[in-house]
């Protein structure tokens, strides 16, 4: 069985994010955040038990902004450099483009496709509250349509962030609704996460090709991974469930708890402690990898 981690990130400080905007991340976690490159991701995965993570960079120079930095708004990991980790690590590395679609729409469009095609990249990924527009904003659907045509999922951030430039009103995973309706041919790949869990589990319910990371799990317990899978699997979308770390196994292995594979084994622990439903072991194959599989066309 293939496993996937579909949610980790890469990028240099200050190069690429400035120093400001990497504390703003980790403040709530303890931390500073630090320059990742590809190698680093294997060697998380490889501790991991992982076989394969997703990265992607980003581009938010658009909006990105801070009082106290007013000429220090460069969060710009490229897909060229991006493109370039990845091919270090042939089987164990893939990539998604990451671009502003509203900086320069044109030049985004074409960098996408030429991404995916030329590249191999398995996904389009938007920062939609980090570029200062909804989900259901009308003036990104034309990438969502070129979604369609490509065949590859859309990654689209919803839930809560630390960066205080990144309104909340457009992280909301119900405007994911809108989108569904007009289109359901397009495949959404979204990140449950506080304060809407609820609300995102009940919108990938009602769209069969809306699938839920659940990286934002990694940094917390067993039991509040149950709960979500468990309400997941009533709704009927257990099988649009992906495994992603965030890079959250850099804070456990810190501290020499289990790992987050080992999290997300380890509900079946709570299921007994409280005689409840388990995640079936078919379940969990697909949640680790399985689901990954077939959804980025993987062939393994």
């Amino acid at each position: 069985m293939v496993t996937v981690d579909c949610h980790h990130y890469i990028g240099l400080t200050p190069s690429q994010v400035p120093k400001w905007w990497m504390e703003e991340m980790y403040l709530p976690y303890g931390g500073t955040g630090v320059s990742r490159y590809g190698q680093d991701i294997v060697d998380m995965i490889d501790h991991a038990g992982i076989d394969i993570a997703i990265v992607q960079g980003g581009d938010i120079r658009r909006t990105t902004s801070h009082p106290d930095h007013p000429g220090d708004h460069g969060v710009y990991i490229p897909n060229e450099w991006i493109a370039q980790e990845v091919a270090k690590h042939p089987g164990r590395l893939l990539g998604q483009v990451a671009v502003d679609p509203l900086r320069d729409p044109q030049d985004a469009f074409a960098e996408t496709e030429y991404f995916i095609k030329e590249h191999g990249f398995v996904a389009l990924a938007l920062k939609t509250a980090y570029h200062d527009h909804a989900i259901n904003d009308r003036r990104v659907y034309p990438f969502y349509e070129k979604c369609i045509e490509l065949d590859v999922p859309v990654d689209l951030f919803t839930g809560w962030t630390p960066i205080i430039n990144a309104p909340m009103k457009y992280s909301n995973p119900i405007l994911l609704d809108d989108v569904g309706r007009e289109l359901r041919d397009l495949k959404v790949v979204f990140y449950l996460a506080f304060p809407w869990i609820d609300e995102g589990i009940a919108v990938a319910a009602r769209h069969p090709n809306f699938y839920m990371d659940l990286a934002w799990f990694g940094g917390g317990s067993a039991e509040q991974l149950y709960d979500a899978l468990l309400k997941i699997k009533d709704f009927g979308a257990i099988d649009r469930a992906l495994y992603g770390s965030d890079g959250n196994d850099k804070i456990r292995i810190g501290k020499n708890v289990a790992t987050v594979p080992e999290l997300f084994r380890a509900v079946n622990e709570v299921a007994e402690r409280r005689g409840t439903a388990e995640i079936s072991d078919d379940e969990m194959e697909a949640i680790m990898g399985g689901t990954a599989n077939r959804l980025y066309k993987l062939g393994l």
